[in-house]
Order: C-alpha cells, then sequence, then structure tokens
C-alpha cells in the first residue's frame, strides 16, 4: 500500500516527522484546528491522467460519508474541507496536532474517480502483475512526482504465511527484506546476523477482543473472569524475542504516558481470592471458542491461552483457525466470542489505539458502545494542554480496561530482516518503510 500509494505527506524513516510529499508545503493553525496543504502542480495518476486538488476533496469525502462505512471515517468527523485554487484547507472542531503524520498514511491517499485504485496508483509504484497467494509485483511509477530520485525499478512482494519459509528464502538469498521471523531462529540471527537483524521496540500490541454482543461475553463478569486467568508476562515470556508483557492497550514509546501496570505488583497473576470468586461465576459446560488467523505465532499463543483458561477456570475452550480474509470477515461481522487482536499505531499518539473502540469506530469490532468512553476521547480531542489531553486518554484505556472490552498480551517487537544489499532502510518504531528510497547495492 505505501508503495502504490501517497498521500499529501511522507514520513522520515529515521525521525518518524511528516514531510511533505503530493502536498508541495503544509501548516497548520489554530493548534491543529486547521490545515492548509497546497497541492504541487502537474501530478498525475500512474496511467498519466493528471491527479488535482479536487482528486483529495472527493476522496475524503468519500471518505467521511457513513454509506461507504469506511474504517478510518471517523478520522475526518465533522471536518469542514475547502478548495482554494491549489489549496486545500480542512478545518476540525477541536485540534488535530497529529492530522500532518495522519495524512502520510493510506486511508488519507486519494483515489482516482476514472479507474480503480489497483490499476491508477499515486505513488511511487503501479501494479504490474497479481497472483493470488503468490506474490504482487509493482515496477517504478515514470509519473510519480519524484520519479528520477526512485532507484529500484521492481518489486516482488511475495504472499508468505509461514515465517520458516520466509526465514530459508532470506538466508538462501532468495528475497531481500523479511518483517518477521520465527521465535526459535532468534538467538542465532541475533549471533550471526547482526547486521542483518536488529530486533527493536515496535508501536504495537498484541490483545484479544471480546464480543460483548454475544454469549457468554455480553456478560462483563465473564469477561473480567476469562481476562483474570491470563498471565501476560508468561505469555510474553513463553513466545519469546524479549516482548514485554502488556497490561494496557497503548504500547511504550510516547513522552508522558503513564503505561497500565499488572493489579498485582510481584506478579501479573490474578490474586487468588480473587480467582477464586471469578472462577466460581464460571461452569465448565460454557461452549467457548477463540478465533485466531492462521501463523505460527498466533498457533503457539492460542495454545498457551487455552491451557491457561483450563488451569484457571476449568474450561476447555476450543480453537479455531481461519486465513486472514476470512478471519477479517468474521471480527468485522462479529461472528465470535473471543478473536485475537493486534493493532500497530497509525500515528505516534495515544488516540491511535484508544480511538478504535469508540462507539462508532469501523475497528471497534466488539459491539461495545460505551457514552462515558466516547466523552472521554472527545475531551482528549478538545483539550488544547497536552497533559491534559493524555489525561483523558488515560482515563479511557482505563475505563476500556476495567469493562474487559480487551484483554492485552504483550507488546511487540520489529523483527525485521533487512539483507546488506539493500541500502537506505531505517527501522523505526512504526515499521514504516519508504519504498520510494530504497536502493540496492551494486555488485561487480
Amino acid at each position: 500500500m505505501l508503495a502504490l500509494h501517497a498521500g499529501l505527506t511522507r514520513l522520515d524513516s529515521a525521525t518518524l516527522q511528516p514531510e511533505p510529499n503530493l502536498a508541495a508545503t503544509f501548516h497548520s493553525e489554530l493548534g491543529g484546528k486547521k490545515w492548509r496543504f497546497q497541492i504541487r502542480p502537474n501530478l498525475h495518476w500512474s496511467d498519466g491522467a493528471p491527479l488535482r486538488a479536487t482528486d483529495f476533496l472527493r476522496s475524503w469525502q468519500q471518505l467521511m460519508d457513513p454509506d461507504f462505512g469506511a474504517p478510518y471515517g471517523e478520522w475526518l468527523h465533522a471536518a469542514e474541507l475547502h478548495l482554494d485554487g491549489d489549496w486545500l484547507q480542512v478545518e476540525f472542531p477541536s485540534p488535530r496536532p497529529e492530522f500532518a503524520e495522519m495524512c502520510a498514511y493510506q486511508a488519507l491517499a486519494p483515489v482516482p474517480a476514472h479507474t480503480t485504485p489497483e490499476l491508477a496508483c499515486s505513488g511511487p509504484y503501479q501494479i504490474v502483475s497479481r497472483r493470488i497467494r503468490d506474490r504482487i509485483v509493482v515496477e517504478k511509477n515514470p509519473w510519480f512526482w519524484q520519479a528520477d530520485q526512485v532507484l529500484i525499478e521492481r518489486i516482488h512482494f511475495l504472499t508468505i504465511e509461514s515465517q520458516f519459509t520466509a526465514l530459508n528464502l532470506f538466508l538462501t538469498g532468495d528475497i531481500d527484506y523479511a518483517p518477521a521471523v520465527p521465535a526459535l531462529a532468534i538467538p542465532r540471527l541475533r549471533e550471526e546476523y547482526s547486521d542483518e537483524f536488529q530486533p527493536s521496540p515496535q508501536w504495537a500490541t498484541y490483545f484479544l477482543r471480546f464480543n460483548t454482543q454475544r454469549p457468554p461475553f455480553d456478560e462483563l463478569q465473564t469477561r473480567r473472569a476469562f481476562s483474570a486467568a491470563l498471565h501476560p508476562a508468561a505469555i510474553a515470556n513463553g513466545v519469546g524475542g524479549g516482548r514485554q508483557p502488556a497490561f494496557g492497550l497503548v504500547p511504550p514509546g510516547i513522552s508522558g504516558w503513564q503505561l497500565m501496570e499488572a493489579k498485582n505488583s510481584s506478579d501479573d497473576a490474578p490474586g487468588q481470592e480473587q480467582n477464586k470468586v471469578l472462577a466460581a461465576t464460571m461452569t465448565s459446560a460454557l461452549d467457548v471458542e477463540y478465533l485466531y488467523n492462521s501463523s505460527e505465532l498466533n498457533r503457539d499463543v492460542a495454545e498457551v491461552l487455552q491451557q491457561q483458561w483450563q488451569a484457571g477456570l476449568g474450561i476447555t475452550v476450543r480453537l479455531a483457525n481461519q486465513e486472514w480474509k476470512t478471519f477479517l470477515a468474521s471480527q468485522k461481522g462479529l461472528d465470535y466470542q473471543i478473536s485475537r487482536s493486534s493493532w500497530v499505531g497509525d500515528y505516534l499518539d495515544p488516540m491511535t489505539f484508544l480511538e478504535i473502540f469508540h462507539s462508532n469506530s469501523g475497528n471497534n469490532r466488539t459491539g461495545w458502545n460505551n457514552s462515558q468512553y466516547d466523552e472521554l476521547l472527545q475531551s482528549a480531542r478538545e483539550a488544547t494542554d497536552r497533559e491534559r489531553r493524555l489525561h483523558f486518554l488515560q482515563l479511557a484505556e482505563a475505563l476500556l480496561l476495567d469493562q474487559a472490552v480487551i484483554m492485552p498480551l504483550f507488546y511487540e517487537n520489529s523483527f525485521e530482516l533487512v539483507s546488506k544489499r539493500v541500502l537506505g532502510f531505517q527501522r523505526n518504531l512504526r515499521g514504516y518503510v519508504d519504498w520510494s528510497r530504497l536502493r540496492l547495492e551494486v555488485t561487480p
């Protein structure tokens, strides 16, 4: 998506600070309530058709239209959009200091009206071919505004479900980049491939969602019982890779943000008396299924969860795995009881995690609606003082956890493998890759 679609801004891969992309310049006023972007002249789609400021206006209006049900429609909620020549102006009812960074995300990239997004792109690359369960091949887009600086002519994005397969392909030199590796391989990779393998924190959290609209998890006490029976530290240690157990949704990485801590200071395990009370509300006859998408990591986590629920509650939870597309449809359609989830922040602010559980968010996928939670998010948006803003967001996270809508398990690490011949690659919290700025070392 980042290779195919360009936004008004893009990020510096080292600092993650926004900088001009399809917008030649941009600035904010009124603490981030008003933003102005000057669209570059002579922009084109990958098929040569003109790309104008009106394409952004139309795309964003479509994103805001509730009839489309776009997952990121709330990013522009209540915004007023105006065109003034080649200037696009956005006014929000409350400050959006992070909006320039959000504009680097593909949800706010323009969508062509004259053809499908897959055929006409705005980014540094365009699609050449796509083979299901094999690969997507992209090549340099000659119409990209900075095409002369795109130095890799063609990229093959392989569809590889198994991390072991990806690792073997990397070690044999058949691929140059893999976003993750099997936990069993981490110690040896650290030792023998220290240049190519440098694990680092990722702005992401691995957690569980409860379907609050479907028995038995429409009952708060049941959600709390299933959450209390789990031990995040044991799970994080079990999956390996130096992952940090999570007791909140928002991961570390933001100045001034207080991470949620385990309820028991000496251990993350639930208190014995509390667990007995919760377990007493359960019955082994409960029919419960845990849904996860296929991968080695997700399978390993699922098996540990099954063991811990059996030990803590005396309940045998069935495990069900689905391939990604089916899994995502099940989750969106609330066709599950407990579901594996993770979230990688779309921008460096706690709101990117907490806003997904707003009552109207297309990314909620739990059926949970809470007016108090929505009001806390709104208070955070309206706050002009950063400390006060973070205060409201901390209260929102505490409410989300108290209602046991989700159960955090661990904060993710990045385990990228990058070939020495790939130059210009920058590891960062967001796993953001600017494909237009990479180059390959020329071998004699």
